[in-house]
C-alpha cells in the first residue's frame, strides 16, 4: 500500500484537456457519496449545479474576486472538467474530486467544480461585462 508520501502530485491541467468533460451521470454520482459520507456540507436539499442545472459548456466565462474586493477581479474561461487526484487521506469520496480545466492569464489551470455552481463562488459573465482587450492583466 501506498503511503501519501509517495504519491506524485497531479500535473497542472494541459491543452490534452481542453474540450473534455466528466460525464454529468459520473458527477452525479460523486455527488452522491459525498452527501453520503459529509451529510453536513452536502446537503440532502444543495444540488451539484446549483441553479445552472449542468456543468458549464466550453468557453462559459467565469468571475470572482480575490480576497472578495471587487478592485482584484480574476476572469477565466470552462474549457472542459476532469477528475483531479487526491490523496487517500482527503476524505474525498473515490479519493478524487471534479474540477473545472479553466484558462485564466494566458495558461491552463483548474478550479473546484463545486465552486462554480455556488452561491459566493465563482459567476457566470455575461459577454457584456467580458472586454478581452482588458489591459488590467485580470483577464484571461
Amino acid at each position: 500500500m501506498s503511503s501519501w508520501m509517495d504519491e506524485e502530485e497531479q500535473p497542472d491541467p494541459t491543452e490534452e484537456d481542453e474540450g473534455k468533460f466528466i460525464p454529468e451521470h459520473l458527477l452525479l454520482d460523486w455527488y452522491r457519496k459525498m452527501q453520503q459520507k459529509y451529510p453536513q456540507v452536502f446537503t440532502p436539499d444543495d444540488q451539484l449545479f446549483g441553479s445552472d442545472g449542468a456543468q458549464h459548456p466550453y468557453g462559459t466565462k467565469l468571475l470572482t474576486y480575490f480576497d472578495d474586493d471587487p478592485n482584484k477581479p480574476i476572469r477565466c474561461e470552462v474549457r472542459g472538467s476532469r477528475w483531479k487526484l487526491e490523496s487517500e487521506f482527503a476524505g474525498m469520496a473515490d479519493n478524487h474530486e471534479p474540477v473545472y480545466v479553466v484558462y485564466v492569464d494566458g495558461e491552463f489551470s483548474q478550479i473546484p467544480l463545486t465552486s462554480a455552481h455556488e452561491e459566493g463562488g465563482w459567476q457566470v459573465e455575461m459577454d457584456d461585462d467580458y472586454d478581452d482587450d482588458d489591459d488590467d492583466d485580470d483577464g484571461y
